[in-house]
């Protein structure tokens, strides 16, 4: 007596092929199918179709709908076009086909490739269609990563989503232009940042306005609600990735996640080394400026706490004693209004660190009254700013004849090195050659030749080393020549300066040495070296 069989068909596109709404492809299967169903005159008890989805995994809502079925004894024949659509993965297929159905009481069909689990007779025909439906995927797997990768190259945007701030081209989904309604956002962000305002305090600030979230946004502009009820709030991550994106200076770097394998489709973080960077691919919406003042910010704020109000102490990063070398802590006191607002006092100041750690048998205070400290760099920054403009010359040859009375004499011997380095590469280049000529012509034995040769080649790869150091030591020093004139364009902008930020301190200062409170003349009085970016410390 015939078997009453209670038949899912299963059918599955790959989203390679996908299209809007259900394939066509998928439906051919279900059609051709059903109508075998019906030939062998079998009960069709359900189609479960999973259109768009890689036959890589085995994690597929139509397929575990059908497995859910198979488990509680709703069907006991699987039924597919080929074993391509039941996965291609050999190890996951041949678990399903030799283990799951059978375990599970269910006969298992590919009707084009005459495959029936009923038959003992066709293992083998199983096991290589499913080791070739998986060297397929393999193969197309590496195929799509190539093209990937080639348009990483090219610089063209592959991401789902254009980042905030921007719009895909309607002419080139690939370009990415500045989006008029959240670009300001983006700006707005990194000027808060250039203020001294923390990642937190920035999205602190932004929620208290109630400003959309970068995926609320998207939603937004496409007239859906978000789907993610997940807070739809700004949080400091968020800002901190936006802060970092190179996205907004005109580059693009991609390549920065993948799948761990073609079969394993959870995405990983790649190493900086594997990014693909193509910088000018597109209209920044920042200026270089303001991306090197927010690194520069980034690298202070490394060696400096927050305020309980969220803030960066003024001076943060740049104070260090000048006697032990250690960076300076800010002391301020606050206290909360009625409703929790932390409110900061009139008074603060700066006092070495090692002290505060460690007491007076490890350093002295160095205690630093902020107001006064802005006075002695306003003063000093107007003063530097004017001799800029009315002196130029002068100023420039203040700052080389400091620099040349350190460097001139090592730069004078390291041309002199260069030059006999330069002789001695020469010479072995000549040594080498006739070597060479003397073991063709048999004058010397052949291992007298690999030892020379030996000799030779290592000493020539030192003289290499010390070359490209040396060189990179004058280059340095021409820099600084270069940094110099960059310097005087700066500061000549600051000469009416009246109130002090802390981005132009970041912009204009790298550090400052306070030395203790000393007696002179029956006077008080302190060093204070300001070391200015480019140039250092100019005597006055």
């Amino acid at each position: 007596m015939q078997e009453t069989y209670n038949v899912g068909i299963y059918c599955r596109l790959s989203r390679e092929d996908e299209r809007t709404g259900e394939s066509v492809s998928v439906e051919n299967q279900r059609e051709m199918l059903s109508r075998y169903v019906r030939e062998q005159g079998w009960n069709l008890y359900a189609a479960y179709c999973d259109d768009g989805v890689s036959g890589t995994t085995f994690d597929r809502p139509g397929f575990n709908q059908l497995i859910a079925d198979a488990t509680a004894g709703k069907i006991n024949l699987v039924l597919c076009k080929d074993l391509s659509r039941l996965g291609r993965d050999y190890i996951e297929s041949g678990k399903y086909t030799d283990i799951v159905f059978p375990s599970l009481g269910c006969r298992f069909i590919a009707l084009n490739d005459g495959v029936d689990t009923a038959h003992k007779n066709n293992e083998m025909l199983v096991i290589l269609k499913n080791v070739m439906n998986d060297l397929y995927a393999r193969d197309t797997s590496a195929k799509i990563r190539a093209v990937k990768r080639s348009s990483f190259q090219a610089g063209k945007y592959v991401g789902c989503y254009a980042p905030i701030g921007y719009l895909k081209s309607p002419d080139d989904k690939h370009i990415l232009i500045p989006d008029p309604a959240t670009a300001p956002l983006v700006r707005r962000i990194f000027d808060m940042r250039c203020q001294g305002l923390s990642y937190r305090k920035i999205a602190t600030t932004l929620n208290e306005e109630k400003v959309s979230t970068p995926r609320d946004l998207y939603y937004l502009q496409k007239g859906m609600v978000n789907p993610r009820q997940d807070g739809g709030y700004w949080q400091a991550q968020t800002v901190k990735a936006i802060l970092r994106n190179e996205v907004y200076i005109g580059h693009t770097v991609q390549n920065k996640t993948g799948n761990i394998s073609y079969k394993v489709h959870k995405q990983v973080g790649k190493p900086e080394a594997e990014w693909i960077r193509v910088e000018g691919t597109h209209e920044p919406l920042i200026s270089m400026e303001v991306w090197e003042l927010v690194r520069t910010i980034e690298q202070q704020n490394a060696r400096s706490r927050t305020q309980a109000n969220g803030e960066t102490a003024l001076f943060a990063g740049l104070l260090y004693c000048m006697d032990c070398g250690s960076t300076m802590r800010h002391h301020g006191d606050y206290h909360k209004c009625k409703d929790g607002t932390p409110v900061r006092s009139t008074y603060e100041s700066y006092l070495c660190n090692r002290y505060c750690c460690g007491g007076k048998d490890i350093c002295t205070a160095h205690t630093m009254n902020q107001k006064v400290l802005i006075q002695v760099v306003l003063t000093d920054i107007r003063m530097k700013a004017k001799q800029a403009r009315n002196d130029p010359s002068g100023l420039i040859e203040q700052i080389q004849t400091q620099r040349r009375a350190s460097s001139a004499e090592q730069m004078k011997q390291t041309r002199l090195l260069l030059t006999a380095i330069e002789k001695r590469l020469a010479e072995l280049s000549r040594l080498t050659q006739a070597i060479y000529e003397d073991k063709v012509m048999g004058r010397i034995p052949e291992a007298v030749c690999v030892q020379l040769m030996n000799r030779y080649e290592a000493e020539r790869a030192d003289k290499l080393e010390q070359r490209a150091h040396l060189s990179g030591e004058l280059e340095a020093y021409q820099q600084e020549t270069d940094d110099v004139q960059q310097w005087m364009k700066l500061i000549r902008e600051y000469a009416k300066l009246e109130e002090l930020d802390r981005p132009t301190l970041l912009r204009l200062i790298k550090r400052i040495e306070v030395g203790e409170k000393k007696v002179e003349d029956g006077c008080t009085v302190r060093d204070i070296k300001i070391h200015y970016n480019f140039v250092g410390y100019i005597e006055a």
